[in-house]
């Protein structure tokens, strides 16, 4: 008999073990804390209970209009409280090349050199306590604007001199005594840069705010892998002259033209993020303003899907298979791998490119991520960031 008990114990633990993995009770243990309606709607038949009311998803006939969910298996064992809301947030999609221009405040170091005097081989720089990566802001008490003025204060120095600068967001004064060279110059030993640009994607952007995001990863500086902190950021029209496929051993690229004067700006760039950058269209010229709602993270499944992307002047959709989802409870920005199918946009890029980040990810009619990386050896498959997060990070709340 206790034989008969133990089996059919070790039966039922299994058979609750498999039940929990399932994807889509999996999925529901993975729920964020906040959740939209109809994203419970797929749930298996588990009980619902909000504000004491009892409800059964598989019924199809009860709505569930905010509050506190708690799902459970069998109506006994619970699985996970939740909050429901039934508003999502939509947005107007994005797919346009943009150019992206970023100035810093200052200069920043990207790299260091000795400095031959007839002394011997210095680094000033170093030696007072800079890495790659600070702003230098001021020079005794003189804004540093770009490097043509960094170079004249650090000429015009008689002695040591007292650098203003940034470290992580940090403010912190350092000094020290620009060195001269055999040739005369006066230097500090550090390779400096004022501002960075390229091109990238609009992702999508709020109808009456005109708030928006792109990219889906920081701008960062080529030297030295650190975000830059912009100044003064904005983006501009931009038009694809060329496409170079990946080779395996380096990524592909969109080639294009842009300008990189301020007074030809479309939008301007408050942010610059792991998740993107973000600020406000000035006079972007949409085509076609096609909105869609912002899927939550447990909304998104594997399946087809379609990016918006502009490879050849105009925004077109392009089919791709989402072949993996992440669940994720911190603040990642690789969440979705997805695979490029489509025909015309593989025989015209060979996958994903450089360019191409910050693509709009639709699935159900809804945006559900945004192009980030791509696979160097394996070009059709790539990595997209949830839109959720993106948006939770880069655009005002409401």
């Amino acid at each position: 008999m206790k034989r008969i008990v133990r089996a059919l114990s070790a039966c039922a633990v299994m058979l609750l073990i498999g039940w929990y993995c399932i994807p889509q009770v999996y999925r529901l243990l993975h729920l964020p804390d906040v959740v939209e309606q109809r994203d419970l709607a797929s749930a298996p038949t588990l009980e619902l209970r909000q504000n004491d009311a009892r409800f059964v998803r598989e019924s199809g006939d009860e709505r569930l209009n905010g509050g506190s969910v708690r799902i459970a298996l069998f109506g006994i064992l619970p699985i996970k409280t939740v909050s429901v809301f039934s508003d999502a947030r939509s947005v107007v999609l994005g797919g346009e090349t943009v150019g992206v221009v970023l100035k810093t405040q200052g200069v920043q170091i990207v790299g260091f050199e000795k400095v031959d005097t007839s002394h011997g081989s210095v680094c000033p720089a170093a030696s007072a306590g800079l890495r790659e990566g600070d702003m230098i802001c001021a020079i005794n008490g003189k804004a540093v604007v770009d490097t043509d003025s960094f170079v004249l204060l650090c000429a015009d120095a008689s002695g040591p001199c007292e650098l203003s600068c940034i470290r992580n967001g940090e403010t912190f004064n350092t000094t020290l005594k620009p060195e001269t060279d055999r040739n005369g110059e006066k230097k500090i030993g550090a390779w400096v840069r004022d501002s960075t640009s390229g091109i990238g994607t609009l992702s999508f952007y709020d109808r009456e705010s005109r708030a928006f995001a792109a990219l889906g990863h920081g701008v960062t500086d080529v030297d030295t892998g650190k975000l830059i902190a912009p100044a003064e950021g904005f983006l501009t029209t931009a038009k694809i002259r060329e496409i170079r496929r990946g080779t395996g051993d380096s990524a592909g690229e969109l080639i294009g033209s842009f300008s990189v004067h301020a007074e030809d700006a479309i939008a301007s760039v408050d942010r610059n993020t792991a998740f993107g950058i973000s600020g406000t269209l000035i006079s972007f010229p949409i085509t076609n303003e096609k909105s869609a709602d912002i899927a939550p993270n447990a909304a998104v499944h594997r399946g087809n899907a379609y990016i918006l992307s502009t490879v050849d002047g105009t925004v077109s959709a392009y089919s791709v298979e989402v072949i993996r989802i992440d669940v994720q409870s911190s603040r990642e920005t690789q969440g979705v791998m997805i695979e490029i199918t489509d025909p015309v946009l593989l025989s015209k890029t060979g996958g994903i490119v450089q360019g191409m980040s910050g693509s709009p990810l639709i699935q159900d009619g809804r945006l559900i991520g945004v192009v980030t990386h791509v696979f160097i050896s394996q070009p059709t498959r790539g990595y997209c960031l949830y839109a959720d997060r993106m948006a939770r990070e880069l655009l005002p709340v409401g």
